[in-house]
């Protein structure tokens, strides 16, 4: 069996900067450390952060100690306070991508433009969004709920910087033809787009495709997506132990990528586990 790994796979920029911090912030910290919620989508980076004395908030109750840590996705202004209230130092973690996509979206709003954001409904990036703009924002997740909104004269359309480009694009294709004026502005991140362009080439090439990746990355299930929308079999992992010899049964050419929060190491379990099931057909096949 042939693997195929994609080009650009492990943590993107953002992520990689922001476990770095968090880190970094541990290290440098005599108390308890806090995010709220997890600090990326992948579960096995948050748990080694754990280990390394970053806690996970989950009320506010949680947020007594000397640091806290703001996620890639940023968080709720009453959050922040409550974490400032008590005398925490507050290090800043949210992904520049998504500052600049907040920023471009206040832009809009002073220029007087209604905003429609093409986004997740409850992903951080777009509760933050919300919180900012209020009214003068439109959260859409799909075409459909995007055909429910009644547009006004000038709307400004952004995205949140993990939407798949196609979903994007339909959403901007049918605003476009609904109202005066459209402008719209690419949110997306460049090292998101990169791997979906390279999935949705991968996805050509061979007959089945493993996308590794936390099950709540929205980036990671839209390469899975990407997947299913081609019509070959998809399979979204986190770890090498989910893997299932009979899934590869008769497929000679498997496609690896990986959302932009797995880091490295689980890549390198799960090709080496894709490997080992690629030596055992050959031994079968070899067999009288």
């Amino acid at each position: 069996m042939k693997i195929v790994v994609a080009k650009h796979m492990g943590f993107c920029g953002g992520v990689k900067r922001a476990v770095e911090m968090a880190r970094s912030t541990a290290d440098q910290s005599s108390g308890p450390v806090f995010t709220w919620g997890p600090l990326i989508h992948n579960p096995q980076v948050v748990r080694q952060l754990e280990e390394a004395g970053v806690r996970v908030a989950s009320s506010p109750e949680d947020l007594e100690g000397e640091a806290f840590v703001v996620s890639a996705y940023g968080v709720e202004r009453a959050v922040l306070e409550i974490a400032r209230t008590r005398g925490m130092r507050i290090v800043d973690a949210t992904c520049p991508v998504v500052i600049r996509a907040h920023t471009l979206a206040l832009k809009l709003v002073e220029e007087g433009y209604d905003v429609i954001a093409v986004g997740d409904h409850g992903h951080p990036e777009m509760v933050t969004l919300k919180e900012a703009l209020g009214d003068r924002v439109t959260i859409v997740h799909t075409l459909e709920e995007a055909r429910q909104v009644k547009v006004g004269p000038r709307i400004g359309v952004i995205s949140q910087t993990t939407q798949s480009q196609e979903n994007f694009q339909r959403i901007v294709a049918d605003l476009v033809v609904r109202t005066k004026e459209v402008k719209v502005i690419n949110t997306l991140c460049p090292a998101i787009t990169v791997r979906q362009v390279e999935a949705n080439r991968l996805v050509r090439e061979v007959d089945a495709l493993v996308v590794i990746g936390g099950h709540q990355s929205s980036n990671t299930t839209r390469l899975s997506e990407i997947g299913r929308a081609n019509g070959i079999p998809t399979y979204h992992v986190e770890v090498a132990d989910e893997l299932k010899a009979e899934w590869f049964e008769g497929v000679e050419t498997v496609g690896v990528t990986s959302g932009a929060s797995t880091p490295d190491w689980i890549i390198a379990e799960v090709l080496a586990r894709l490997e080992e099931f690629s030596r055992r057909k050959e031994l079968s096949q070899a067999r009288p």
